[in-house]
């Protein structure tokens, strides 16, 4: 299978199309990224693979959604290098705890976005990642866009309070795994999908460089809390799983309408 016939149809700052990256990269895959633009995404994410959410991946004539279905897809296909343990009783764990961050990973979104909603650079910060600007949605959207950045992620106060310590709930389950560790993984003694997983939702709070949300693209609320997590060692073990797992953030993708 060669690499244009492999598609990711993601969005380009979404956790989970992150996670789907980064575990096509760390198997060796090649791939094209295919950015869409939300809202009108659904008519792409529907035709492939029958449902309403990104990243979807075709693999030839074969089309899979969401990021945990593409994982054990890929352990499937492409068997090495492997993110799941042969033992039983490993697997168990890696599969449960890859489970338990995806679902942070809407907590951390809706965090991340509470922060960012009111700043002037909403726009700015909505539509980063696409290679080719849409200045006529941009401008259409501008008048509703934190309305539905509101709507979409249930950015209401009691909802952000909420999810603000299930976050924490997830920093403290990493340091009980690994002890406070930044160099031990969550299972075993090698980097599984469980590691990939969880640090690839955390890392919008943290801001490794090798991700898609660096410091340099952050706003001053999300830049004063990155400050505070990054002290943890949970948010040390972030950095370092991208350090040592994560090849550099490079945007080689093509903005596409369906």
């Amino acid at each position: 299978m060669n690499g244009k016939a492999r598609r990711l149809y993601q969005f380009p700052l979404s956790l989970y199309c992150e996670k789907t990256t980064w575990n096509l990269e760390t198997k060796g895959i090649a791939y094209t990224h295919v950015n869409l633009i939300p809202g009108p995404h659904i008519l792409t994410a529907w035709r492939l693979a029958g449902i309403r959410t990104l990243p979807v991946l075709l693999d030839g004539n074969v089309a899979v959604g969401d990021s945990t279905d593409i994982a054990l897809y890929l352990e499937k296909t492409y068997p090495s290098p492997s993110l799941l343990p042969a033992h039983p009783e490993q697997r168990e764990a890696v599969l449960s705890l890859e489970q338990y961050f995806d679902d942070i990973g809407d907590h951390v979104r809706r965090c991340v976005w509470s922060l960012a909603v009111d700043s002037p650079r909403v726009n700015e910060i909505f539509f980063r990642g696409y290679s080719t600007r849409h200045p006529a949605l941009e401008r259409l959207l501008r008048p509703v866009l934190r309305q539905m950045i509101r709507r979409t992620f249930d950015v209401r106060t009691a909802s952000v309070t909420a999810s603000w310590q299930h976050v924490m709930n997830a920093l403290e389950l990493v340091e009980q795994r690994t002890h406070g560790n930044t160099e031990s993984y969550l299972v075993g003694n090698s980097f599984t999908l469980a590691d990939l997983t969880a640090a690839a939702m955390l890392a919008p709070l943290i801001g490794p460089e090798q991700s898609p949300w660096p410091d340099h693209h952050v706003t001053d609320g999300n830049a004063g809390q990155r400050a505070l997590f990054r002290n943890r060692p949970a948010g040390e073990w972030v950095l370092h799983m991208y350090q040592q797992h994560r090849q550099a953030f490079r945007q080689e993708s093509s903005a596409a309408m369906p």
